[in-house]
């Protein structure tokens, strides 16, 4: 019996300490699974955790690819989800929107896209933030601002070569009732190309405003502090069905989002803007358009012909009945014609031409004849004398 109740207070006991928080020494490794630990936490087999943070950061790193750049963040890829708002983020053809950040316009910082080599990008191009003194806030940084909603997730995702001792802070205005803001990496500068992520979720209440500002901060540089950026964007995590982020397969559904090319676009196919069917032309546009500068090139050959020699021009008589039967001059299209097949641009002005060389000559036939009629005149004014 004795034997019994002292097996019962020994099972309550371990039970009490697995129920209580438990503590190790300051020295040695645990085992989980293992009696021979190797690491200061060795688990064999699988660990489930619903966060794991690695110096109070989400970082899933990899060593570094070369000794210009920093750690590869496998996770970094991964947040590249919904909308983005920012499309030029290699600064292929500007500055992606970016500017300078500071609540004094003091002069202070400068924003400038640079060319240069060895850039961990496709287009060979970077942004160079440079704070010459104290500024505000802090050293300053960049904006690459966006209208926050509510309940909106962003994610703001920039590859950045910050120096050692330095750090990235995230600001925003309003972020409504419940907003937060933190770091997905770390934030730390390290002297080498390193890929930086932080979200924003705006509250379910109240007022919200912009976000997407990036400021540094530090011990005071000894002259000016310069850092650059390789790319930047920011994804509205809210915005995965809205279908505005890609271009949707026109015959069979809407393109209800606008979108813009900042670049070259080349079309292989027939572009429709306002009709459903190009009837073979390369552009079709059903309404009115505008532009500054328009240039046709004919491939046929250019009315200059009317000016050779062996050139037949119409007599005037041939001309007036060709006129008086089709109502309309020789060689140009009809009413009718134009109203079912239009007009081509190209061949309409290379025809006014024609008729307009054609008018040259028959003046310079009259004027030939009426000086020719002149001397008749003058020769039988003299006779009657």
């Amino acid at each position: 019996m004795k034997a019994i109740i002292i097996s019962i207070t020994g099972l309550l006991l371990s039970a009490n300490v697995l129920m209580a928080q438990n503590t190790f020494p300051a020295t040695g490794n645990v085992g989980i699974g293992t009696n021979s630990p190797a690491y200061n936490l060795d688990v064999n087999g699988t660990a489930n955790t619903g966060t794991l943070l690695l110096n109070k950061r989400l970082v899933l790193a990899m060593p570094a690819t070369s000794t210009d750049r920093g750690s590869f963040n496998p996770i970094w890829m991964g947040l590249r989800a919904g909308k983005n708002l920012f499309m030029d983020e290699e600064f292929a053809t500007g500055t992606n929107t970016i500017r300078l950040y500071t609540n004094v316009s003091d002069g202070t910082i400068t924003v400038t896209r640079v060319g240069g080599t060895d850039i961990p990008n496709a287009s060979g191009y970077y942004l160079e933030v440079k704070t010459t003194g104290a500024s505000s806030t802090n050293f300053g940084g960049i904006r690459q601002d966006f209208p926050g909603k509510l309940n909106g997730t962003f994610v703001h995702l920039f590859r950045a070569k910050l120096p050692v001792g330095y750090t990235l802070n995230a600001a925003t205005n309003s972020m409504g009732t419940g907003g937060t803001r933190h770091w997905l990496t770390s934030n730390e500068g390290t002297g080498k190309w390193e890929d930086y992520a932080y979200v924003l979720q705006f509250g379910n209440g109240g007022t919200v405003s912009t976000g997407g500002y990036v400021f540094v901060t530090g011990a005071a540089p000894a002259a000016s502090l310069t850092w650059q950026i390789a790319s930047a964007t920011i994804f509205d995590a809210t915005a995965l069905e809205d279908g505005a982020n890609f271009l949707k397969n026109q015959e069979t559904e809407d393109q209800t989002a606008s979108f813009r090319i900042s670049g070259n676009g080349f079309v292989a196919g027939n572009v429709g803007i306002g009709v459903t069917d190009t009837k073979g032309y390369k552009l079709a546009v059903g309404g009115s358009m505008i532009a500054e500068r328009v240039k046709v090139k004919i491939k046929t050959a250019w009315p200059d012909y009317v000016f050779a020699p062996e050139y037949q021009l119409p007599s005037l008589q041939e001309v007036a009945a060709h006129i008086k039967q089709h109502q309309h001059l020789p060689d140009m299209p009809s009413a009718k014609e134009v109203a079912a097949e239009g007009i081509d641009l190209g061949e309409m002005n290379k025809k006014l031409l024609q008729k307009v060389e054609e008018l040259t000559l028959y003046m310079i036939e009259m004027k030939t004849q009426m000086e020719q009629q002149e001397k008749i005149i003058e020769t039988l004014k003299k006779q009657l004398k």
